[in-house]
């Protein structure tokens, strides 16, 4: 089982300025009005999730004359978002999902569309799945850089803000199973004493968290038709070498944020007792639960 905090998030776009722009006079006179950024707000990036994580820039340009517009783009400090644990990287991508080059230099092919509003560009900003960050907002600010005809016009801040949500996430292997599931099976077969196994929990978090492990049947096999002293086999458990107490409800442990946001831990189960048992089936559930402390 897994559970997951979500905080809320912002994408904050800051327009810090732009102003017009006239060519040298002539039949290819290019004049440019004004220029903006637009984009969607709510920005929330989960480490853990199955894909990438993309929203929509989009370029404004409010031009007059013929205009052979450009564009390029470069950060203020550095090419990732800054925020409270590791750099988040973040790629930009034009409508044909050409990746824009953060270096400064004019892109001429970035496609411009002609609408009602004006000339626009669209861009992707992009964030790669699988970026175990520490929860948290992550900032940098951005510079687009407008060419027209081939000379700057004018250099535009933005600043790009993305908030991380805590996420932790469980998988479970056990010696039945050849991958990593929700859930995972311990076949001991025919139960001997002292017999052991082992499976194989990923934990995923992305700040310090805590593992709870309870047992349906605290801590005993039981006959899966059948009640009584006879119709139960005792046994021990372990996570990393350290015993478990299944007896009086859920086993706890806190442990400090994994690195690079994954840990691989080994549970382990003994068979006790099992002379005088009566013949059968016996089972118990280990329901293991990771919940973010952070």
């Amino acid at each position: 089982m897994r559970r997951i905090a979500i905080v809320s998030g912002w994408l904050l776009l800051l327009l810090l300025g732009a102003a017009a722009y006239a060519s040298e006079d002539g039949e290819d006179a290019c004049s440019v009005q004004a220029v903006s950024v637009e984009g969607q707000s709510g920005f929330v990036y989960f480490p853990f999730a199955d894909r990438d994580e993309v929203r929509e820039l989009r370029l404004a340009i409010d031009s007059r004359g013929q205009c052979r517009l450009g564009l390029a783009l470069l950060p203020t400090s550095g090419a990732e978002l800054r925020g409270p644990g590791q750099p988040l990287n973040v790629t930009f991508r034009d409508r044909r999902d050409q990746v824009i080059p953060l270096n400064g230099n004019e892109q001429q092919w970035v496609p411009f569309e002609q609408t009602a509003r004006g000339t626009i560009a669209s861009l992707a900003v992009g964030l790669p799945r699988g970026q175990a960050r520490r929860a948290g907002d992550y900032v940098n600010t951005f510079v687009a850089r407008i060419f027209a005809n081939g000379r700057p016009v004018r250099e535009i801040d933005f600043q790009l803000s993305v908030r991380v949500a805590p996420q932790a996430d469980l998988q479970v292997a056990g010696n039945a199973e050849g991958r990593l599931g929700r859930s995972a099976g311990m076949n001991f077969g025919e139960l001997e004493t002292g017999e052991t196994l082992s499976a194989l929990l990923a934990v995923r978090a992305n700040g310090a968290y805590n593992l709870s492990v309870a047992s349906d049947n605290k801590g005993v096999l039981r006959h899966t038709s059948l009640n009584g002293d006879m119709a139960a086999v005792p046994y021990t458990a372990w996570i990393d070498g350290r015993r478990l107490s299944l007896q009086g409800g859920a086993d706890m442990q806190n442990y400090a944020a994994p690195q690079d946001g994954r840990r691989l831990r080994n549970i382990s189960v003994q068979i006790g007792e099992t002379r005088g048992r009566m013949a059968g089936q016996y089972r118990d559930t280990l329901r293991v639960t990771v919940t973010l402390l952070e």
